[in-house]
């Protein structure tokens, strides 16, 4: 089972030109984003309090998921 962190997940996102990398780029750059937790409260409710732009909650549902199914591995 993988402990990474959301954000330490996040981070194989970057430079990969498609929707989830510019939620990563967006994270990345973000230097309050909550680093060491995985709690998805936590998280979308910093997204909707403080998340830039390219921080949808759409993208953040789906990166969630398959955080979740990384996890497991």
């Amino acid at each position: 089972m993988n402990k990474a962190s959301f954000y330490h997940f996040i981070l194989n996102e970057r430079g990969a030109k498609n929707e989830y990398s510019i939620f990563a780029e967006a994270v990345f750059n973000d230097l309050m984003f909550p680093k060491y937790t995985s709690d998805f409260h936590v998280i979308s409710t910093y997204i909707e309090e403080y998340g830039s732009g390219d921080m949808s909650l759409s993208i953040f549902d789906q990166l969630y998921e398959k955080y979740t199914e990384w996890q497991k591995f």
